[in-house]
C-alpha cells in the first residue's frame, strides 16, 4: 500500500475517460446531442487510498526511567482510560473481538453485508479464501486495554490528518510514533500504529486495518504483504492501546479519520479490563449508544479501581498472576465475577445487566384540567430521567409530494428539484431522488408515527436507470433518528430499470406501540448515474402507514427528583407520554409510551365544618369540576350508622359561583345532627 490519496492508475485512467465519452457529444459537434448520446453514463468511484503500511518499535529504549508504568500507592487509586467516545471504544471492542478468534473474525470480515466493505473487496479484489485463510494462522491472544496516554497520542494524529489533509504515520510537526509517544509521556517498551484518513465507519475503518486491503505496494490476493496492520491488530507485543477518531471530511480526506497507537509498558502489569454495556440491540456485543458510564470497578487485592468511561470502558492494573473478584457497583446494579490472571496476560470482563426500560403508571383516563401524577419505574445506573408528553391523533396522510416538502424533510445533493411532474404513480406530482454527487440522498417523513400491530409501510416506487451499487432503501428508526434499520432495498440494475410505478407493502407489527421516524435514502457506494434528467434514479409515491397514530408534538421536561411527574392536560385529546433514563452525558432511548384518554372529571364536593347560628345551621361546601345545571341536596342523621333523609326544608345560596355553596337549615329536635351533601347532575 501506498500513503497517497490517488487510487490504481488504471482505475483512475478509466474514471478520467468515461467522464470525458460522457461529453463528447456537445464538445466536438456543438449541436444537440442525439437521443442516444443522452442514455445516462455510470461514473466509476475512485476508492480512497487504503491505510500505509504501519511502523512498529519493539524492545525500543525509552526516554523514560527504567521501570516507568504503574506504580502502586498504599490504597485504592483511581486509574482511568480517559473518555473514549462510542466509536473509540467500538475499535477497541473490534479489535479485541478479532484477538479472541482471529478465525472467527475473518469468516464474519468475509460475509458481511456492508455494502462499503463489498465494494472495497471488489474495488481492490480482495481474494476472501486467502483471506480467510491467513487469519486461521493467528492465534488467540490476550485483550488490548484503552490508555489515556495513547488515546491522546491517537487523537491528536488524527486530527493533525484532519487539519492537515494527509495520511501518514509522520506528523506534520516531522513527529515519529516514537515522539509522539514519548509526548504524551507514556514509558513504552514497544509500540505500533495503524492509521487510514479515509474510513467511512468504524466497521470499514476496522475491516481495512484487519483485512488490510491495498494494491499500491507488495501485495498478495489485494492485501498488504505482509499485513502489517492485521500484525499489529494481532500481536502478543501490546497490552494496550489508544483509539483517535476525527469525524470529518477535509480535502478529499475522511469522512473518518482513525490512529490506533499500540503499546507495551516498561514495568508492565496485568490489566482487568473490558466495557460495561446494556445490549440493546440483543446481538452479544457491544454497539455505539450501549455503554453504562459511571460504574465503579473494584478489585480484590489491587491498589487500583476504575469508574466506566460514558462509553463504557475501563481497565485496572493488578499486582500480577492470581485469582481476582471483579465487583460492578452502580446505584441499581451490581454485580460480581471472579477472574483468574496467568502469563501476567491481560484479562476481559465486561459487564451486560439486562435493560429494564421505564415503565410508566398512573391515572387512566386522565383528567381536564387537574394535576394527574405518574410514577415510573428506575433504569440502573441512571442519573437523570426526562419525560415527555403529547396530544394523539391518528395518522391518515398519504404523502404523494402534492403538498411539496410541507411533510417532509429532503436532505438532497445541488442540481435537481427533489419535486417533479409528469412522473407520478397518482395526481400531477412525485418525489425523485437522484445522486448529482455520490452522497447519500434522503425523504424523511416529520411525523413521528406509532404503528400499531396491523400496520403497514406502503409506497409507490419506480427505480429507473441506477447502477448496482445505487441502493433504494426504506428505513425506521426508534431512537429519533440516531439509527436506522432498513425495512425494503432495491438495488440499481445497470440499465434503464423500471418503466412504471409498483406499490410495495411493508408490515409494522414489530414495531407495534413503538414512536417511529420513517425515511427512504438513495444510496451510493460504488459507480453511479450522475444525471438527474428524467428517468434517472428513484420515484415515489402514495407513501402511507396505516392503522397508526401520531403524536402532535412532544414536550419534554427534565424529572426534578426521585420517579414521579405530573401533567395537567387542557383538552380532551387523547395523551401519550414515555420515559427516558439518563446516564451522565449519555441519553437512552425512550421507553414505553402510556396512552390515556382526557376527560372531564367527575364533580367532588368537599364539605366544610358547619356553623351554628342561633337556631340556623350553615353548611359550606366546595364544588370541583363543577357541571353546568348540578343540583344539590342537604342529607341528615342524627346516627351516621342509621338512615340518612333529605331535609326539604333547606335553603341553598350561592357564595362563588360553581365553586362554593351554603346550605342553611334549622336545628330540630334533638342536639346532635350529622349532615352531608348530594352533587346531582
Amino acid at each position: 500500500m501506498k500513503a497517497t490519496s490517488q487510487g490504481p492508475n488504471g482505475n483512475q485512467a478509466f474514471v478520467r475517460l468515461i467522464s470525458l465519452l460522457a461529453l463528447l457529444p456537445s464538445v466536438l459537434t456543438g449541436q444537440p446531442a442525439h437521443a442516444d448520446d443522452l442514455q445516462p453514463t455510470p461514473i466509476v468511484r475512485d476508492e480512497t487510498s487504503p491505510p500505509p503500511a504501519p511502523p512498529n518499535i519493539f524492545n525500543a529504549p525509552s526516554k523514560f526511567p527504567k521501570g516507568g508504568g504503574p506504580s502502586y500507592g498504599p490504597g485504592p487509586t483511581l486509574y482511568s482510560i480517559g473518555q473514549p467516545t462510542d466509536e473509540e471504544q467500538l475499535y477497541l471492542e473490534m479489535v479485541n473481538r478479532s484477538r479472541a478468534n482471529p478465525t472467527a473474525e475473518g469468516v464474519r470480515l468475509a460475509n458481511t453485508t456492508d455494502p462499503d466493505l463489498l465494494f472495497a473487496y471488489a474495488y481492490f479484489g480482495v481474494n476472501l479464501s486467502l483471506m480467510q485463510a491467513e487469519f486461521a494462522t493467528n492465534i488467540a491472544v490476550p485483550p488490548l486495554a484503552m490508555n489515556a496516554a495513547l488515546l491522546t497520542s491517537a487523537r491528536l494524529h488524527s486530527g493533525d490528518m484532519y487539519t492537515n489533509k494527509f495520511q501518514g504515520h509522520v506528523g506534520s510537526d516531522g513527529s515519529t510514533l516514537g515522539d509522539r509517544l514519548t509526548a504524551v509521556g507514556y514509558a513504552y517498551r514497544s509500540g505500533g500504529e495503524n492509521v487510514y484518513s479515509s474510513a467511512k465507519s468504524v466497521l470499514h475503518g476496522h475491516a481495512g486495518f484487519n483485512v488490510d486491503w491495498g494494491t499500491n505496494g507488495p501485495s498478495v490476493g489485494g492485501m498488504q504483504d505482509p499485513a502489517g496492520h492485521r500484525e499489529n491488530i494481532h500481536s502478543p507485543n501490546f497490552r494496550e492501546v489508544g483509539m483517535g477518531v476525527v469525524d470529518g471530511t477535509n480535502g478529499g480526506y475522511g469522512p473518518q479519520f482513525i490512529t490506533q497507537d499500540f503499546g507495551s509498558q516498561l514495568a508492565a502489569t496485568p490489566l482487568i479490563t473490558g466495557v460495561a454495556f446494556y445490549d440493546f440491540n440483543g446481538n452479544n456485543f457491544y454497539d455505539l449508544g450501549e455503554g453504562i458510564g459511571g460504574v465503579t470497578v473494584s478489585v480484590s487485592n489491587a491498589s487500583y479501581y476504575a469508574v466506566t468511561a460514558d462509553s463504557g470502558g475501563y481497565a485496572v492494573p493488578v499486582p500480577g498472576n492470581g485469582a481476582y473478584t471483579v465487583a460492578f457497583t452502580v446505584p441499581g446494579l451490581s454485580t460480581q465475577r471472579v477472574v483468574t490472571v496467568s502469563s501476567s496476560n491481560n484479562v476481559k470482563v465486561d459487564f451486560v445487566p439486562q435493560y429494564l426500560p421505564p415503565i410508566i403508571s398512573g391515572p387512566n383516563p386522565a383528567g381536564l384540567n387537574v394535576s394527574n401524577g405518574y410514577t415510573f419505574t428506575l433504569v440502573g445506573g441512571a442519573t437523570a430521567y426526562d419525560y415527555r408528553f403529547s396530544p394523539l391523533s391518528a395518522y391518515t396522510l398519504v404523502e404523494g409530494a402534492e403538498n411539496g416538502l410541507s411533510n417532509v424533510i429532503a436532505t438532497t445533493s445541488a442540481g435537481y428539484n427533489v419535486i417533479t411532474n409528469g412522473i407520478a404513480a397518482s395526481g400531477t406530482y412525485s418525489f425523485h431522488l437522484a445522486h448529482s454527487a455520490p452522497v447519500p440522498q434522503t425523504l424523511t417523513l416529520k411525523a413521528s408515527i406509532r404503528p400499531s400491530g396491523s400496520s403497514q409501510l406502503s409506497f409507490a416506487k419506480r427505480l429507473g436507470w441506477a447502477s448496482t451499487t445505487q441502493i433504494a432503501r426504506a428505513q425506521i428508526s426508534t431512537n429519533n433518528g440516531i439509527s436506522w434499520v432498513n425495512l425494503w432495498g432495491q438495488a440499481g440494475t445497470n440499465g434503464s430499470g423500471e418503466p412504471s410505478f409498483t406499490t410495495t407493502n411493508i408490515s409494522l407489527a414489530a414495531y407495534a406501540g413503538i414512536f417511529s421516524q420513517f425515511q427512504f435514502v438513495y444510496d451510493v457506494s460504488g459507480s453511479y448515474y450522475s444525471q438527474t434528467s428524467a428517468g434517472v434514479g428513484l420515484y415515489l409515491d402514495n407513501i402511507a402507514i396505516s392503522s397508526a397514530d401520531q403524536a402532535l408534538g412532544f414536550t419534554t421536561n427534565a424529572v426534578s427528583s426521585g420517579n414521579t411527574f405530573a401533567l395537567t392536560p387542557t383538552a380532551t385529546n387523547s395523551l401519550v407520554m414515555n420515559v427516558r433514563a439518563r446516564i451522565n452525558t449519555r441519553t437512552l432511548d425512550w421507553g414505553p409510551s402510556l396512552s390515556v384518554p382526557v376527560t372531564t372529571p367527575p364533580p367532588s364536593l368537599h364539605l366544610l365544618s358547619p356553623t351554628l347560628a342561633g337556631s340556623q345551621v350553615q353548611v359550606d361546601f366546595t364544588v370541583v369540576n363543577y357541571r353546568s345545571g348540578m343540583t344539590f341536596q342537604l342529607w341528615k342523621t342524627t346516627d351516621p350508622s342509621g338512615a340518612w333523609s333529605q331535609d326539604g326544608s333547606a335553603v341553598l345560596s350561592t357564595i362563588s359561583a360553581g365553586a362554593r355553596y351554603r346550605e342553611t337549615t334549622t336545628t330540630v329536635g334533638t342536639n346532635r345532627w350529622f349532615y352531608r351533601i348530594k352533587g346531582i347532575y
